[in-house]
């Protein structure tokens, strides 16, 4: 008995000192015993392991999503080159000079090796092609096939932003992030250079551009004094509308079109090829400002907004083929949002101020920009915050004098009064609402015949984007607010001025996009589809005076029931609502503001920041 009791004694101290030596904590550098290892080891081995889970490799599948449709979308772009070659009537004298420069473009007509499908669209009446591809008698059928061919594009892009939207919900690492990044900007650029040798121009702009320059350069004129028309045998003067004017441009584009045409030279389709590359470069580079500022601002909504922009048939078509400067002032409105949000007040201010010496309407947005840069500055010392004020106000002084200078003889402040007068005051009215009320076939009272005038149109007109900068001037102290309050008051005025064109439509769209507000994108977007029906109606040997009712007012009527069918059905759902637990809580803004009592004082304000 005493032998068995010393065993079980022994057995005792010995699991005592192992559950001991498994509680107690090792020392640094301390291994436990070896037969304890060789046991928890054998022990280990004995037991299956679990399989290890990979991570779900969600950018991969939505790059390579995005890949099939930006091949799809890189055919169907091709396929646009006879149908844009052939809708345009009065071209030719275009596509002789692109065809003289490049003969390769003829080669890339499906027109002229795929004649099984001339012959099956030659049965529909509504496409009927022809047997050449660049003839001009059948403008009508490459038109409406053209139509067709566009509105396929942004069926595929919405597609491709519901992908990234979609994608965008997943937890996506910075390698992620840039695979999606490169996909989307590899695909623009290839976008971006299949437009940029497109053989059809609708607009002249192009040709316009080069003409102010070469008037500069060549002649030694003021391009604000003198018009094109003195000039008519110059090269550029074949290609320019009847009737062109003096220069409606800002004197900062103008500086821009000299390095275009001294490279160019005496040719028109260098000239044309020339002002398309700094279209496509400022478009790839809106590409890029487009993701970085959403990145910040609303890293859910980058992609997708990324995609609406830089995929957008529209947006290629008029910024890109037929070249207009807007893509530029978009480039420097994006500068300028991009260094507010790094707080380089005195940079941003600086490129919003050269976004109006290109274009003249960006006048409006100095107040809602100058109310976000007095709040920054409130929390500066007063002697530097004087210093930082007049340090603007020189510097913006300066910039406004070497801009103007070189054309400011002959002009002087009378010309540039009319220049205002003309870009806020126009004395006529095209493709606009205004123009449709206009040719209503029904004879209207006296004070609406007044109204429906272009001066009393713009009456209402700055009246409406007034109470739209006042509202923004008390509510936006944020750049979100800012943002959102520049796009609406640039929609209004693309619904309401009264002149209208198609590529009016990339200011409020890219503002649209950066706002990160899903109305506003909406409304955006449904008046780009709307401005690229009036593209097409711009095709027609006849245009129709009544475009606007549809190219403006049917997206207005479709956003304003697209919101009623969507609150009706969040209205009668409360039940899931209240279902699902509460969402935590994501940065935004709202339009409330604080009781100025609530806030604290001055001293008080500096000391806590």
């Amino acid at each position: 008995m005493n032998r068995q009791a010393m065993q079980e004694h022994s057995r005792d101290q010995e699991s005592r000192s192992l559950r001991r030596r498994r509680t107690q904590p090792a020392l640094p550098g301390a291994t436990l015993p070896t037969a304890l290892i060789g046991a928890q080891t054998q022990r280990s081995t004995a037991l299956p392991q679990a399989p290890t889970r990979q991570r779900p490799q969600h950018a991969q599948r939505a790059a390579l999503r995005l890949l099939v449709v930006g091949l799809v979308l890189a055919v169907l772009y091709l396929a646009l080159y006879p149908l844009l070659a052939g809708a345009v009537v009065d071209n030719e004298a275009v596509k002789h000079a692109l065809f003289g420069r490049f003969p390769w473009l003829s080669g890339l007509f499906w027109t002229s090796w795929a004649s099984f499908l001339v012959q099956g669209l030659n049965y529909l009446p509504v496409f009927k092609l022809g047997s050449n591809a660049l003839s001009t008698t059948t403008g009508n059928g490459y038109a409406n096939l053209l139509l067709v061919l566009l509105a396929l594009a942004f069926v595929l892009v919405l597609i491709a932003a519901r992908i990234g939207r979609k994608v965008a919900r997943e937890r996506l690492s910075s390698k992620d992030g840039y695979l999606l990044f490169w996909t989307i900007f590899a695909l623009a650029g290839i976008f971006a250079i299949i437009f940029a040798f497109a053989p059809g121009v609708m607009s002249r702009d192009v040709f316009l551009y080069g003409s102010y320059g070469r008037m500069v350069t060549v002649y030694h004129v003021n391009p604000y004094v003198v018009s094109p028309a003195g000039y008519p045998n110059d090269l550029l003067y074949v290609f320019l509308a009847k009737g062109t004017g003096a220069a409606p441009y800002g004197p900062l584009w103008l500086d821009l079109t000299l390095p275009v045409v001294v490279v160019a030279r005496e040719s028109a389709a260098n000239i044309m090829i020339g002002f398309r590359l700094v279209g496509l470069l400022a478009h790839l580079a809106n590409t890029a400002l487009i993701w970085i500022i959403l990145a910040k601002l609303k890293p859910e909504a980058r992609l997708s907004g990324m995609l609406l922009y830089a995929w957008n048939p529209l947006v290629l078509l008029v910024g890109v083929c037929e070249m207009h400067y807007e893509l530029v002032v978009i480039f420097f409105l994006l500068l300028a949002t991009l260094f507010l949000q790094r707080r380089s007040f005195l940079l941003s201010w600086v490129c919003l101020l050269l976004a109006a010496l290109f274009n003249i309407l960006c006048l409006v947005l100095l107040p809602l920009f100058l109310r976000l840069l007095w709040k920054e500055s409130r929390v500066m010392q007063g002697r530097r915050r004087f210093l930082w004020w007049l340090t603007l106000a020189g510097l913006s002084g300066t910039i406004v004098v070497l801009t103007y200078a070189p054309y400011w003889r002959g002009w002087g402040l009378t010309g540039f009064a009319s220049s205002l007068r003309h870009a806020f005051l126009p004395d006529s009215a095209i493709n606009s609402l205004d123009a449709s009320i206009i040719h209503l076939p029904i004879r209207l009272p006296s004070i609406l015949s007044w109204i429906a005038a272009p001066h009393g149109w713009m009456i209402l007109v700055l009246l409406t984007v007034g109470i739209l900068l006042l509202f923004g001037l008390w509510l936006a102290d944020t750049l979100e607010l800012v943002l959102l309050f520049s796009s609406w008051i640039f929609l209004a005025l693309v619904a309401l001025l009264p002149i209208n064109w198609p590529w009016y439509m990339l200011l409020p769209l890219t503002l649209a996009i950066v706002s990160a507000s899903r109305r506003t994108i909406l409304l955006a977007m449904l008046f780009t589809l709307g401005a690229t029906l009036e593209y097409y109606f711009l095709l027609w040997p006849q245009v129709w005076p009544g475009l606007a009712l549809v190219t403006i007012g049917l997206p207005l009527v479709m956003w304003g029931w697209t919101l009623f069918f969507a609150s009706t059905w969040v209205m009668t759902r409360p039940n899931l609502e209240l279902e699902q637990p509460p969402a935590k809580a994501t940065k935004g803004f709202s339009f409330s503001r604080p009781s100025w009592s609530s806030r604290p004082s001055w001293p008080a304000r500096r000391k806590s920041l």
